[in-house]
């Protein structure tokens, strides 16, 4: 990535460039690594590129952040990485969110419900990760019951919904919640929801493991790519019996969803990858075919619902 400076950096950003930074940003706010994302938001401000949604988006997101951590406010400088590190030996980044809800909440005796309330708008966006770290340290008697009716009741996307469990879990409740992912009916245990990547049993995370074999050292973009989208999809289906699918899956099963996240992520990425080279590969045969065909489709389906 460019050096942030003061000067506007001769930088135009891609459309397969866009993706790659959503995506980082996205990383770094799961894992609240919000000084990063502050600074990196300002780099891909300054720069030059087409895609007048995604800086309103990122101007959105930075705003809110400034807001919520005047420490990475500069007004002369981009912050470096001394700063950031003072900074955070300073005052841990969740005490400084609770502080800020805190005060918010005095200033506003509405601003848990409006923060409730925009969960629910659309689309989703990286801004919606923030709302559920507030809410994770938010001081509410009722937030739990409100966040539980949100999910058993409201048509949320999915993302939202899985980060919904995560704040709950984060917050000490225990126990079943039923909600609709879709059609589908599900029933989660909250405290076994996943908080991190690692978290996941290694049967779901087997074909972004595999894939990560196969292209790390040949195709390293693929693998990194393969890793993120994987993250998202499986978010987006946790509760779901396809999930459960997964988790109980052969490991001819898993080849074949290797093979799919393989192929999806090649066309992302406009890389020339044969078809019948990946299958080879995956060992995907007559029998593993018609599960790599459904995953096929389940993943495209997935990142079109993303984008």
């Amino acid at each position: 990535m460019t050096e942030h400076n003061q000067s506007k950096p001769n930088v135009v950003l891609f459309p397969k460039t866009y993706e790659y930074y959503q995506m980082e940003l996205t990383r770094m706010l799961e894992s609240e690594r919000y000084a990063e994302a502050v600074a990196l938001l300002k780099f891909l401000l300054q720069c030059s590129g087409d895609n007048e949604e995604s800086r309103v988006e990122w101007q959105a997101l930075l705003e809110w952040l400034l807001q919520a951590f005047p420490y990475l406010q500069d007004e002369t400088e981009q912050p470096s990485i001394h700063n950031i590190q003072q900074a955070e030996e300073d005052v841990s980044e969740q005490d400084v969110i609770r502080s800020q809800v805190l005060e918010k909440q005095q200033m506003d005796e509405q601003y848990i419900a409006k923060m409730l309330e925009r969960l629910q708008e659309t689309p989703f966006d990286e801004r919606k990760w923030f709302i559920l770290e507030q809410l994770t340290v938010a001081e509410d008697a009722n937030l739990n019951d409100e966040l539980i009716y949100l999910l058993e009741t409201k048509k949320l996307h999915p993302i939202v919904q899985f980060g919904i469990l995560q704040t709950l879990c984060k917050r000490g409740m225990t126990g079943a919640v039923t909600f609709y992912r879709g059609s589908e009916q599900c029933v989660v245990d909250i405290e076994h929801t996943p908080l991190d990547y690692a978290s996941y049993p290694s049967a779901i995370l087997a074909p972004a493991e595999r894939v990560h074999e196969v292209v790390a050292l040949r195709e390293p973009s693929i693998a990194y790519f393969a890793q993120e989208i994987w993250h998202q999809f499986i978010k987006a289906i946790y509760g779901t019996s396809q999930y459960e699918q997964l988790r109980s899956g052969t490991e001819a099963e898993a080849n074949a969803w290797a093979a799919a996240l393989h192929r999806i992520v090649a066309g992302l990425l406009q890389l020339q990858e044969e078809e019948s080279v990946v299958k080879q590969i995956y060992h995907i045969n007559s029998d593993s075919r018609i599960v790599y065909e459904q995953a096929l489709r389940s993943l495209a389906k997935s990142f079109r619902a993303e984008s």
